[in-house]
């Protein structure tokens, strides 16, 4: 992985997985962290012991960080931003594996769900380059394969930036209250049809818009 990359993003990656984390705790424990629907977590987990976490990309970094040391497993792409965010993550306490939900998610998957050591799971069902808030046919075959019920999951944040990036990515201000939502649990049969699909597809995507 390391020889895919130039000088000067071995460099950024170095010094990224230095400060990153460290900056992310800095900047997420001002926030003041409130919570909603934890009821309907446990409840999805009386159908199974993990559960599959869906979200938008724009949620990444407020959900970094309230669910920092939970171990949950979490996709990333094997992309150079896949790279630096594999890198901070790791030292917030996520189990990292490489692949996305259209590339090499199948066989990281797996090596998911075979992690004794690994929680929940995790899937940014729109990256990592969208379109913005659509999911992706990939993040429920792969919720199928598994037989996990999808979560879905996402934050409001009282005040807040919103970058110019495809996702208008969302930076919390400091200080801020921070609201993190779960939504009903999502349960995707081993072999839906293509109606299925379109139909689970859009459920998922109201699921988390509907808690966003």
């Amino acid at each position: 992985m390391k020889n895919e990359f130039s000088l000067g993003q071995r460099v950024a990656l170095f010094l990224l997985s230095l400060i990153g984390p460290t900056l992310i705790r800095i900047y997420g424990v001002t926030w003041r962290v409130k919570w909603e629907g934890k009821e309907k977590l446990e409840e999805a987990q009386k159908t199974s012991a993990k559960v599959l976490f869906c979200f938008w990309h724009s949620r990444l970094l407020g959900l970094c960080f309230t669910h920092r040391y939970w171990n949950i497993g979490i996709m990333v792409s094997k992309s150079f931003d896949g790279e630096w965010i594999a890198r901070i993550v790791t030292h917030l306490g996520y189990r990292v594996f490489r692949g996305s939900s259209t590339k090499d998610g199948a066989v990281a998957l797996i090596k998911m769900l075979r992690d004794g050591e690994t929680g929940h799971i995790s899937l940014t069902v729109d990256g990592p380059r969208g379109p913005a808030e659509k999911v992706k046919p990939g993040a429920l075959a792969l919720a199928a394969r598994s037989g996990l019920p999808i979560v879905p999951i996402s934050y409001v944040a009282k005040k807040a930036w919103r970058l110019k990036s495809w996702d208008k990515f969302i930076l919390p201000k400091p200080f801020t209250t921070v609201t993190v939502r779960y939504g009903d649990q999502i349960i995707i049969p081993p072999k839906p049809s293509e109606d299925e699909m379109k139909r689970l597809t859009l459920q998922v995507e109201e699921g988390i818009n509907r808690i966003s």
